[in-house]
């Protein structure tokens, strides 16, 4: 008996507190991404180097993209903990930029530094995302990270889209040629030029846009979920919208340089809501 007790709890903080662990409930349980019936009764089983865990009872429905099992109010509460780590991260890199400029570095030393930071943070945003969602899996024992959801390669492909949907070759050259460098300049713009004002409270909304936006992709394109996604391209739209305010009041020049982004955020904020309206009634196709 003491034996069997000491396999299970060290079979359970097994499953809880590691990323193989998640990963193997996650597989046991979304064995047939895109059958949406209700599947009761199955038995899931999981391997752990403690032994081998059943769930006798498990009763769930298998959503496309393998985590839309989660409640929307867990889902959004991880979104909201993952882009809140995250937006720290990329925001204490701006202020040290910031402090670059009075730290007693040589004009050439400081302005290398504020390109390095700039150029990590807005062109790799989504690494910070990947690093926060590895550390927070543990914690919150789910994994908010698509690599580790199997989903249907062509799942996007196939939904239904308005007629004005943009072709997929333009949406490299609005992201890489014309949005993320006019970010660039304008976050430029405001650490070299500006670096004398209060900018505390405009870089931490511009990072927390940049947060939401790598949480949408993952809640979209990685666990497939159109609904859910439009709830947070809203809120990416709407940070995005108040960084560029916060950018024209300190730095009209540096302001405008985000209405590209800013036309384009919400381009894909119409097609997020117009794909939604087309698939919702298609269970095969979208998970709300």
């Amino acid at each position: 008996m003491m034996k069997r007790s000491t396999q299970f709890l060290g079979s359970l903080l097994w499953v809880l507190l590691s990323n193989e662990g998640v990963a193997a409930i996650h597989k046991g349980k979304h064995t047939s991404i895109g059958n949406n019936r209700p599947q009761f009764g199955r038995r899931i089983a999981a391997e752990t180097p403690f032994g081998t865990i059943i769930d006798r009872n498990h009763q769930s429905i298998s959503c496309r993209g393998g985590a839309c099992s989660d409640s929307t109010p867990a889902l959004f509460m991880k979104i909201a903990s993952s882009a809140a780590v995250e937006t720290g991260l990329m925001f204490s890199l701006f202020s040290y930029a910031v402090k670059a400029n009075t730290m007693g570095y040589s004009t050439a030393i400081a302005r290398s530094i504020q390109a390095a930071v700039l150029l990590l943070v807005i062109f790799g945003s989504a690494s910070f995302g990947a690093i926060v969602d590895n550390g927070l899996s543990a914690a919150t024992k789910q994994v908010l990270d698509p690599n580790q959801i199997p989903g249907d390669a062509d799942w996007y492909k196939n939904l239904k889209k308005p007629r004005w949907n943009p072709p997929g070759w333009i949406f490299p050259i609005m992201w890489l040629i014309i949005s993320k460098p006019t970010q660039f300049m304008a976050v430029w713009k405001l650490i070299t030029q500006n670096y004398e004002k209060d900018l505390s409270i405009p870089l931490a909304v511009y990072c927390g846009h940049l947060s939401l936006g790598d949480a949408w992709n993952k809640v979209f394109f990685g666990l497939e979920c159109t609904g859910r996604g439009l709830a947070v391209i809203y809120a990416f739209w709407s940070a995005l919208l108040l960084s560029a305010y916060l950018f024209y009041k300190t730095d009209q020049y540096a302001g405008l340089l985000l209405l590209p982004t800013c036309m384009w955020v919400t381009v894909a904020t119409a097609l997020n809501w117009s794909i939604y309206l087309l698939n919702k009634d298609d269970s095969e196709a979208c998970c709300l």
